[in-house]
């Protein structure tokens, strides 16, 4: 049986009275929250009118405050105050370099004098310098506390053992010499000079009285070696003075080297003072093979300017060096044979003053 109209009309007004609170609760809900938010937004300082001073850590003078209405603009807002500006109008720029540090110290040159890769070389014309060394030549083994000088006479010494022998060098210069008491004055060995090529004239000569102190300083037990004083400028006049050498040694046996001796005239102008470093080394070469040939032990003399800076010793190393540097102690960097230590010496046959020598080989094993 349906009921009547009226009471459905009961039924939607009972289902409607929940909705009905519900939406009122949730109304004042609402409103309590903008009250609290409202009151939590006021102004402490209800006297002054005006907003909290702001924390030092902000950019004050970024922050805009309208005294009227106490209220931020937009600016307070961005976080993107809290940091400085910057400048990116170079960024991209390939031109733009970063600065260096001012004054900034420089790597000090090392010394030339202490790094052992140097030695010092003192020219004729008086001026002075560092030479780097030759990595490819063999270096000076002496032992510096080995050498002994007593009076004029110089000694080698290795573990208190002589290795060395005692010598002079002469020419014509020398005058009339008795060997006989230059061996008895304790003379190892004599380097004779045979001859010269004039530095003016080129002309070739053999010293006076050669064969006759040759034939003299061989029987008097001395070992002999000869040097020739060369002026050549060019292979071929080296080779003429080699032959000359050769023909002069032709009725002796001697068993010390043949010397090449090249040099500068003091105070005076030489044939070969235009002679490139290459050209000289050329004609010492050719000199030194034409000895090799003939079964002569080949040898160049010279001053430690001279070896170092006017011929090239990597094309000759093949040959023994007779170093000439009168001093106590050799700083020639470089290996040696023979070392020419004074212009001043004093031997008994001998009038006035003669070279003096040590060698450190014995060349009558080879």
């Amino acid at each position: 049986m349906k009921l009547p109209e009226e009471n459905d009309n009961y039924y939607d007004r009972g289902r409607s009275t929940p909705v009905f609170y519900a939406i009122g609760g949730v109304s004042i809900f609402v409103l309590l929250i903008l009250v609290i938010v409202v009151l939590s937004n006021r102004p402490t300082d209800n006297t002054s009118g005006t907003r909290p001073i702001p924390s030092p850590t902000a950019d004050s003078s970024r922050v805009q405050v309208d005294n009227n209405n106490n209220q931020l603009d937009v600016n307070d807002l961005s976080f993107w105050n809290l940091f400085p500006e910057r400048d990116d109008s170079s960024l991209g720029n390939e031109d733009v370099t970063p600065e260096l540090p001012v004054n900034s110290p420089s790597p000090e040159p090392p010394d030339p004098s202490e790094d052992g890769r140097h030695t010092f070389v003192e020219r004729r014309n008086g001026t002075s310098e560092w030479v780097r060394l030759n990595p490819v030549l063999p270096r000076n083994n002496y032992d510096p506390l080995g050498f002994i000088m007593r009076r004029d006479r110089m000694a080698y010494y290795e573990f208190e053992k002589p290795l060395s022998y005692l010598g002079i060098d002469v020419s014509r210069a020398n005058g009339q010499m008795d060997f006989n008491r230059v061996k008895n004055a304790g003379i190892d060995f004599v380097m004779l000079r045979v001859g010269a090529r004039g530095y003016e004239t080129g002309i070739l000569s053999l010293d006076d009285d050669f064969n006759t102190n040759l034939t003299n300083a061989i029987n008097s037990g001395l070992n002999v070696g000869v040097y020739f004083f060369s002026q050549a400028i060019d292979a071929e006049e080296a080779a003429e003075e080699a032959v000359l050498v050769i023909e002069a040694l032709a009725a002796h046996k001697i068993t010390y080297p043949v010397v090449f001796m090249m040099d500068f005239i003091a105070f005076d102008a030489s044939r070969i003072d235009s002679l490139t470093r290459s050209e000289k080394t050329n004609i010492t070469s050719t000199f030194c093979n034409y000895m090799s040939g003939a079964g002569y032990t080949p040898m160049i003399y010279g001053t430690k300017e001279w070896l170092i800076e006017q011929i090239d010793l990597t094309r000759l190393m093949e040959y023994d060096i007779w170093l000439s540097q009168p001093r106590d102690l050799p700083d020639y960097p470089y290996r040696f044979q023979m070392w020419q230590y004074s212009f001043t010496g004093s031997v008994a046959g001998i009038t006035g003053h003669v070279n003096m020598n040590i060698c450190f080989v014995d060349y009558t094993a080879r």
